[in-house]
């Protein structure tokens, strides 16, 4: 763990051992550095002077130097190792989608291209005892492995709540509940749609989340921006409302995180007018052949202008039309 010179004679280095020249160079004078971490060094820095000897200055401004850049390689280890566990977490925990009669779902998550942004956002759907479809995308505030840990347990518990029936609105509602009490310190955001395969409408309801956008069999597209509840999780009592819109079939709905649309320079709302724009771009069979190829289709434009600074996910819930 300390720095070493070998030589034929002795450097007189400070902070330096001595020793007797090296086997692979006995005739180069070699001052070896560790490159320290809290466990074990990541290796040695091997250097020759430019002259006969070691400038005693130049040694310990060395060996200096060597110490921060080993910090710095191990904070960038540490750092790429936690990125990776927390996208490892998040994708592992993303739902394979069901196939229920006459709804298609496809949907979409990739990871912040840069940052520890990773981690929180996530989407499910899963049927109901009822026969009903729950569909949802969330998003809990924060980033890393604690934020991708929280939505683990939040996904878990709507689908323990769920199974006891309950319409979008209740379930964020007991989610609200459930993350003040369990992290008081961390919020999150989420939009839930239900399906039926008997009623011709979907329900939906959000907490502090972007609105969902609805597609009907004509082309036309708009956003469904009845009032959103408040975050889940922030210090407030709550009772989150549904909402109700005919969904004829031949319609798509779009959930999707702020990921997706949000960009610092221009904020929210111009993002939200590109996907309006992008779901309304497909023609009429196009959804119904390939929902897949339909949701790359809408990832393209909304992402190639910049890197992603923050985690996205875009989940399409498609009424397949009749005939």
């Amino acid at each position: 763990g300390r720095p070493q010179y070998a030589a034929a004679h002795p450097g007189g280095l400070p902070g330096v051992d001595d020793q007797p020249p090296s086997a692979l160079a006995p005739e180069r004078p070699l001052l070896c550095i560790p490159l320290p971490t809290r466990q074990a060094p990541l290796g040695v820095v091997t250097l020759s002077p430019p002259g006969e000897r070691w400038d005693p200055d130049d040694a310990v401004m060395l060996v200096e130097l060597t110490r921060r850049a080993s910090i710095a390689i191990d904070h960038a280890q540490r750092y790429q190792h936690n990125r990776d566990i927390a996208e490892t977490l998040q994708r592992a925990l993303l739902t394979e989608l069901p196939a229920p009669p006459g709804l298609t779902l496809a949907a979409r998550y990739l990871p912040a291209t840069h940052g520890l942004n990773i981690g929180g956002d996530w989407y499910d759907a899963f049927r109901q005892p009822d026969g009903g479809v729950i569909a949802v995308v969330g998003d809990v505030t924060g980033h890393g492995l604690r934020a991708a840990v929280m939505m683990s347990q939040l996904r878990t518990a709507l689908r323990a709540y769920a199974v006891d029936g309950g319409s979008p609105g209740q379930l964020l509602t007991r989610l609200h509940t459930f993350l003040h009490h369990l992290q008081p310190d961390l919020f999150a955001t989420a939009v839930i749609a239900r399906f039926h395969p008997d009623d011709p409408s979907v329900t939906w309801a959000a907490a502090g989340h972007p609105p969902p956008v609805l597609r009907t069999p004509d082309g036309r597209v708009r956003t469904l921006d009845a009032k959103p509840g408040a975050m889940l999780g922030i210090p407030l009592r709550q009772e989150i409302a549904d909402h109700t819109v005919p969904m004829a079939p031949g319609s798509t709905l779009a959930l999707y995180t702020d990921g997706l649309v949000e960009r610092r320079a221009r904020g929210i709302d111009p993002g939200i007018a590109r996907l309006t724009q992008a779901l309304g771009s497909f023609g009429p069979a196009e959804l119904d052949a390939d929902l897949e190829g339909s949701a790359e289709g809408i990832l393209r434009p909304m992402l190639s202008d910049s890197e992603r600074d923050d985690d996205v996910c875009l989940l399409l819930c498609h009424l397949r039309g009749r005939g």
